[in-house]
């Protein structure tokens, strides 16, 4: 039998299952307050079993009131292209957004952003730089559902 080598997130033991989810009414999204992401309601009981070592009882809560929930998916979120508030228990990055005319994709790394000003817009580096830094949040964590909003603001150092 394997032993697993990914340490869970160990948390004080509460009784209280909203120590760790919240539901968020304007995007219609269940966010774990740990990881500060949103949880696809297909995941949330593997997410709280694996990610958590939470009492069965508290795990059972959240599951149940997962259940009753009718969440969006990362493919029907829509991302506004303007600066948005943050969402309370999402994490705020470090991105870059496009600053080609009409586009304003936010990405996470400035290896992603060069990919897509050289993709999407035939962006070579004598161009110069054709993004800036900002802030930003993204909902879902892993590449294939990683979207980020702007918050408008910079980082300060």
């Amino acid at each position: 039998m394997a032993l697993d080598t990914e340490p869970k997130t160990t948390q004080p033991k509460t009784t209280n299952m909203t120590a760790y989810i919240f539901f968020n009414q304007e995007h219609n999204l269940l966010l774990c307050k740990v990881h500060q992401c949103a949880v696809p309601s297909k995941f949330i009981y593997r997410h709280f079993l694996d990610e958590h070592d939470l009492d069965l009882k508290v795990r059972q809560e959240i599951i149940n009131y997962a259940s009753q929930l009718c969440t969006a998916e990362a493919s029907e979120l829509v991302y506004a292209p303007h600066k948005v508030l943050p969402v309370p228990y999402l994490s705020v990055v470090d991105g870059f957004i496009c600053q080609y005319k009409e586009c304003n994709k936010v990405l996470g790394t400035l290896a992603s952003m060069k990919w897509h000003c050289k993709v999407d817009h035939t962006w070579k580096a004598k161009d110069g730089e054709k993004w800036t830094e900002t802030r930003a949040q993204t909902f879902f964590q892993g590449n294939n559902n990683k979207r980020y909003v702007n918050l408008g603001w910079r980082k300060l150092i």
